[in-house]
């Protein structure tokens, strides 16, 4: 594992508070391990031939690019009973590590969902064997639109070695403070809140959102059991890699929050 931070900060006399930040990660392990029972992380681990292989790999785990930065003002007013605080921060990252696997248990280990595809030249996919017209050229011109399948022709996918696009976050909070005072020397706070998670998305419907694989499992598979020939199965339809999340991690959020501080 290898990681580099840099981080700038800075409190200013008006109340202004401001930091920027940028983390580098480049982390392999031999298993990013993704389920509760030893059988099933065994099952999933991806793999080319041998589960009992450790080769290291990109760790699914972290963002191998990201960028921060926090704004923050106070302003206090009304003799000091009465103070507001604006602060947003936002995110700027790469990560979201993702394989490519055959739909299909092509090298006999009983799995169905471990196998790493074997990326073909264009030469190689004339010589594969489809189960419909169109579908090796379909696949081809697929594998050509992504970055990362068309640098990986004549090779092995590998585990984890599929990075998502970039994402970009933007939150914005403001409270609201009052300060009662209770007894002599003690006062005590009403405090409002409104946050807004991913402000951007209300601006803009085309602002922060996050894009995701539209199918990790571009290829099926089936290998006859008597000739051992493998018959690929290609959707000539998916002819992206990536597609919008429709959940809420591409959706503006709101809360508001109300606290008596004592």
């Amino acid at each position: 594992i290898w990681n580099a931070s840099l981080k700038a900060q800075k409190n200013f006399n008006n109340g202004l508070y401001t930091m920027l930040a940028y983390s580098y990660l480049d982390a392999k392990d031999v298993n990013s391990i993704e389920a509760e029972i030893t059988s099933d992380a065994f099952a999933g681990n991806p793999i080319i031939n041998d589960a009992n292989a450790d080769i290291l790999a990109p760790s699914k785990y972290g963002d191998k690019h990201r960028f921060i930065g926090v704004a923050s003002k106070n302003w206090e007013y009304g003799n000091g009973k009465w103070a507001s605080t604006l602060s947003t921060f936002f995110e700027y990252a790469q990560g979201g590590r993702f394989n490519y696997t055959y739909g299909g248990d092509i090298n006999g280990d009983g799995s169905g969902i471990n196998d790493l595809i074997y990326v073909p030249t264009s030469a190689e996919i004339g010589q594969m064997q489809f189960s419909g017209a169109g579908q090796g050229a379909a696949f081809d011109a697929y594998i050509a639109q992504d970055d990362y399948l068309s640098d990986r022709r004549g090779q092995y996918a590998e585990r984890y070695g599929a990075l998502a696009p970039w994402r970009g976050r933007w939150d914005v909070k403001f409270l609201q403070d009052y300060k009662i005072t209770v007894s002599e020397g003690k006062t005590n706070t009403i405090q409002f809140s409104v946050d807004v998670l991913n402000i951007g998305n209300l601006i803009s419907s085309d602002w922060g959102l996050v894009q995701q694989p539209n199918n990790v499992q571009p290829v099926g598979v089936t290998v006859d059991p008597d000739t051992n020939v493998p018959t690929y199965t290609f959707n000539p339809e998916l002819t992206e890699t990536f597609g919008y999340d429709a959940s809420l991690l591409s959706r503006w959020q709101a809360q508001v929050g109300l606290r008596y501080i004592f």
